[in-house]
């Protein structure tokens, strides 16, 4: 009793979140989460964490803010990032073409480490459920791109990166392949909505999330995600006006309007009396 006591104030002494156990039943023993000893004592967050970090949650949950909002916590003056979506208004990070560096199930082009005097934090790849269906992962164009991807996480580490961020839907949407390959979920499983878009967005009305309540997971030794705690983070204005929430839409504005006939219109008019 007298050592749980000591031990409970210890984490409430030092806010210890992510120092966690499980029972594994196979084994019969107590395994402790090397990677969560890790982050405790080097990081403030498993957002921060070294590795492979997929952020999931419903649309319009704040996935793409929850990343703006990691964005705005690192330094600006010494790290840098790289993001496939023109959507973060920083000067810290740089725009790349997915389907120019991963091509011909190559990878096509080495991403500098450090720019100036600013050293590579991660890298971004938001909207893969619209990049990687993977219901055309038997076709040469998804494989041209995803194949050397897969390469590109397996070997992320040797090539100077510390960090790739991948924003979704559903684990379950997601390539196979890919999910083996993230050691971190972030799910957003909680929004809270106040604030309206016309503060800075002039022509949209809809609520925005201010604050978010989110799931953090990682891989055990089986390879399965694990519970490893719950966290609350609410958005500044800094973080709700230094990023495009249309950013996507952007990828459709060369697309011809639909063709529709007039004898559709009067149709339509008539059905409706």
């Amino acid at each position: 009793m007298a050592k749980n006591k000591k031990l409970k104030s210890y984490r409430k002494a030092n806010e210890i979140k992510y120092l966690k156990y499980y029972f594994s039943k196979e084994k019969n023993v107590f395994i402790y989460s090397i990677e969560c000893i890790k982050t405790l004592f080097m990081h403030p967050s498993l957002l921060y964490a070294s590795g492979s970090h997929f952020i999931s949650g419903y649309p319009g949950s704040g996935k793409t803010l929850l990343m703006n909002h990691i964005i705005n916590n690192v330094d600006k003056d010494k790290y840098f990032f790289y993001t496939n979506i023109d959507e973060f208004n920083q000067e810290n990070v740089f725009l790349l073409d997915i389907k120019k560096l991963f091509n011909n199930k190559k990878q096509q082009f080495k991403l500098k480490t450090k720019i100036g005097n600013r050293q590579l934090y991660g890298v971004i790849f938001d909207e893969i459920n619209f990049n990687f269906n993977r219901r055309v992962n038997m076709s040469k164009e998804y494989n041209d791109v995803f194949v050397p991807l897969v390469d590109f996480i397996v070997s992320h580490r040797h090539q100077g990166i510390p960090r790739i961020y991948f924003i979704g839907q559903k684990l379950e949407l997601q390539d196979t392949q890919l999910i083996s390959l993230f050691k971190y979920q972030h799910d957003i499983f909680k929004t809270k909505r106040r604030f309206r878009y016309w503060k800075y967005y002039e022509s949209f009305t809809q609520k925005i999330p201010v604050k978010i309540k989110i799931l953090h997971r990682i891989k055990d030794v089986n390879d399965q995600f694990i519970d490893i705690s719950k966290d609350k983070i609410k958005f500044n204005w800094q973080d709700l006006t230094t990023y495009d929430t249309f950013a996507l839409k952007k990828l459709f504005n060369d697309l011809k309007d639909y063709p529709i006939s007039p004898n559709q219109n009067i149709l339509f008019t008539k059905q409706k009396e």
